[in-house]
């Protein structure tokens, strides 16, 4: 990235991309942190819509290439000495544009869902701690990988024991 704008010559990426990891914040018990757990997360995400395959259009249909900016996604128009390229506004950046729209996702390529996973905590994590859970994040744009699920934990006081890393302690007066 060339000062945040597409690569060092305004080109914009157009092959399949990463989906975006999502983050799940969870909250346990003293005694589940303690012991470990084992939990089920129900995950609010999106997922690649199976009607189209993630092109938008509907079935039997293809994206065709945008007219106003021939598929690159920009628009470049030349200002004195300098050539200022802008997202294109007939395809909103993406270089394609589809006639037709699938019935399924609307022309978005992806649909709502909420995933029921099982996760399994283990023993001796403490607040901060995190899980990676690969490919349960957002699905990739153009047939890329989709993202990651990070978990992460966070583990309630004790009324009675205080946590020192890996040490419990317990404060009892002794007369």
């Amino acid at each position: 990235d060339f000062f945040g704008f597409g690569d060092a010559f305004g080109r914009q990426r157009r092959g399949p991309r990463r989906g975006g990891d999502l983050r799940y914040n969870l909250e346990l018990s003293f005694e589940e942190a303690a012991f470990g757990t084992e939990t089920q997360l129900r995950i609010p995400r999106a997922e690649t819509c199976s009607s189209c395959s993630g092109s938008g259009a509907a079935p039997g249909t293809k994206p065709t290439s945008c007219p106003t900016c021939r598929g690159t996604g920009q628009v470049t128009f030349q200002q004195g000495f300098f050539s200022v390229a802008r997202t294109c506004s007939h395809c909103r950046g993406s270089g394609r544009i589809v006639a037709e729209s699938c019935k399924t996702c609307h022309g978005e390529g992806h649909v709502p869902i909420e995933k029921t996973l099982q996760v399994k905590i283990p023993p001796g994590v403490d607040t901060g701690s995190q899980s990676r859970i690969g490919g349960e994040g957002e699905p990739g744009a153009l047939g890329g990988p989709p993202g990651d699920l990070y978990v992460v934990l966070r583990a309630a006081e004790h009324a009675f024991f205080k946590r020192d890393g890996t040490s419990l302690f317990c404060e009892m007066p002794v007369s």
